[in-house]
């Protein structure tokens, strides 16, 4: 059916893809995901023509098969942080393994180690959320960056930490004035980030502002309201500017405790900065730990630890090897692996080296790296894109013999994998699941030369 505009359709979703969304055929040639659906639901579709490549829908549920499962969060279909709380944890884990499981067998045939996930709900260690006049404090709507869902919980983030969303809450409604309003740039404050550690009790607190803000009477106000509402062990504002939609990173003030958290992970400590990336969830990613650890060769020379950022996988294994070299392309994460190695390892000769591995001018150093004759193990964690051309064509031609692969997009991992399948073999694969309630996972492969 079509109006003078746009045209209507009414689908039935017929199954639910890796990603966790619905899918439901329009024509014969022509398919549409469908979020937070179930097989059997039916909608009426609105195809909206507008100067887009891809033409915007507007769907209307018509009629849903009934739920075994009811979500938890009253705010979930609207905010965009879960699409996965209308399945039972056993039907996620299955739909978003099942064909990695089956491609891996069917073009190299091994099987994947399987791990669920043990705690599906208040796993993730961070959470950022806007702060918008009203006060309004959530997550982005679904679909949309300009709208918020006002959120009094997160049933993703640790329990304290929602306690410690609780007091803010409470704060800043005897300040409606502060929240920033990105329409008219009145107001100052536009993000609260919170940190909570697994494996130790602390938790950080940081707070982000325009810059504007900073050394104002009002920030003296509100910093002595923060220190006496909450609870947070380190207790952080940080200040940027005022259009850009960064939290958690800029020029910081230190109300208590100090910029970086405690956490225990493999029988280490890790301090983490209060603006640096680490695991989202420390117990979830264990399992790849243990992987690495059952499978790392005896008598090995150096550990090569690519896109290492602050030595993670460094450190948690040096004790393995003579010498550590990591790469990565941030220095500030160099400087942070360089201080923890030297108390860790005083007897590692080790070095972190600067180098953004997505660059040509990567190749030749990687090229002398990988063709040492010493007996050098790799472990390469690179971002969802994966590993990258010049990394890749170096691994080509290399006399690494023992290979670990991490990944957080195991799409991009096998894609890679395939390119490097006449030089390496993959001896085992897990995939494990981290993030539960999201479409992402984990996995690592064990690879050794041919």
């Amino acid at each position: 059916m079509k109006d003078s505009n746009n045209e209507i359709t009414q689908i039935k979703v017929g199954l639910i893809k890796p990603n966790l969304r619905g899918e439901a055929a329009v024509s014969k040639t022509r398919k549409i995901e469908v979020p937070y659906s179930l097989p059997g639901d039916e909608y009426e579709v609105t195809f909206l023509k507008k100067k887009r490549r891809k033409p915007e829908a507007k769907l209307n549920l018509i009629s849903r098969v009934p739920r075994q499962i009811a979500a938890p969060c009253p705010a979930f279909t609207r905010c965009g942080g879960c699409s996965a709380q209308h399945l039972s944890y056993e039907d996620q884990f299955r739909l978003k393994t099942s064909h990695l499981f089956e491609n891996y067998k069917n073009d190299f045939q091994i099987e994947p180690i399987l791990i669920q996930a043990q705690q599906p709900y208040h796993y993730r260690n961070r959470m950022d959320f806007a702060v918008f006049p009203g006060p309004i404090v959530g997550q982005r709507e679904a679909g949309s960056f300009r709208n918020i869902i006002d959120l009094e919980t997160c049933y993703i983030q640790s329990l304290e930490s929602n306690k410690e969303l609780e007091r803010f809450r409470n704060l800043i409604s005897n300040f409606p004035d502060l929240p920033y309003d990105r329409k008219s740039e009145i107001g100052s404050l536009k993000y609260i980030t919170l940190r909570k550690a697994k494996n130790t009790s602390e938790l950080m607190t940081i707070l982000t502002f325009v810059e504007e803000f900073k050394n104002t009477a009002e920030e003296q106000t509100f910093a002595q309201a923060c220190k006496e509402t909450l609870k947070a062990d380190h207790l952080l504002f940080c200040f940027n500017r005022k259009r850009g939609e960064i939290s958690a990173m800029g020029e910081t003030h230190v109300l208590r405790g100090s910029d970086s958290y405690l956490e225990l992970v493999s029988g280490k400590q890790f301090r983490v900065p209060f603006d640096s990336f680490f695991q989202p969830n420390p117990t979830g990613f264990q399992p790849i730990l243990d992987f690495i650890r059952e499978q790392i060769p005896g008598s090995s020379d150096r550990l090569i630890d690519l896109f290492c950022g602050s030595g993670f996988f460094s450190r948690i294994f040096a004790e393995n090897f003579q010498y550590v070299t990591g790469i990565d392309s941030i220095e500030s994460s160099l400087e942070i692996a360089r201080k923890q190695m030297k108390t860790d390892y005083p007897n590692v000769d080790f070095s972190y080296l600067r180098e953004d591995l997505f660059s040509k001018k990567s190749s030749a150093g990687l090229q002398t790296l990988f063709q040492s004759d010493e007996k050098n193990v790799l472990i390469a964690d690179p971002p969802r894109a994966g590993l990258g051309e010049f990394v890749i064509e170096a691994l080509k031609d290399s006399k690494i013999s023992s290979f670990f692969y991490v990944s957080c997009n195991p799409i991009s991992q096998k894609e890679d994998l395939w390119k490097l399948k006449d030089t390496f073999r993959i001896q085992k694969l897990l995939i494990t699941d981290p993030y539960p309630q999201t479409p992402h996972l984990e996995s690592v492969a064990f690879l050794t030369s041919i």
